[in-house]
């Protein structure tokens, strides 16, 4: 039974919007010191971004997530250009 997730562990709150959400909508940005760790397209969605990562997609100038499509990492630096970005903030 010791082994068993328990929902007070940080990466289960995070998994579940504990520390926060906002919306980006065209033309808006983040601060440079926020990260996140869950972004969900609200409509198509078109958006630049970096990623804290050691593998995999780092950045990307214009990266397109389908409407209602969600990816997870360690996100930073998002500037939305067009569509709505549902961004779910990573414990610093």
């Amino acid at each position: 039974m010791n082994n068993l997730v328990k929902n007070n562990q940080t990466h289960n709150q995070q998994s579940f919007g504990a520390y926060g959400f906002n919306e980006l909508v065209n033309g808006t940005s983040t601060a440079s010191t926020d990260r996140f760790a869950v972004l969900q397209a609200e409509g198509d969605t078109v958006f630049s971004f970096e990623n804290e990562s050691d593998k995999g997609l780092l950045s990307s100038a214009s990266y397109t997530l389908k409407d209602g499509k969600t990816r997870y990492g360690f996100f930073k630096n998002i500037i939305v250009s067009s569509g709505k970005l549902v961004v779910y903030y990573a414990i610093n």
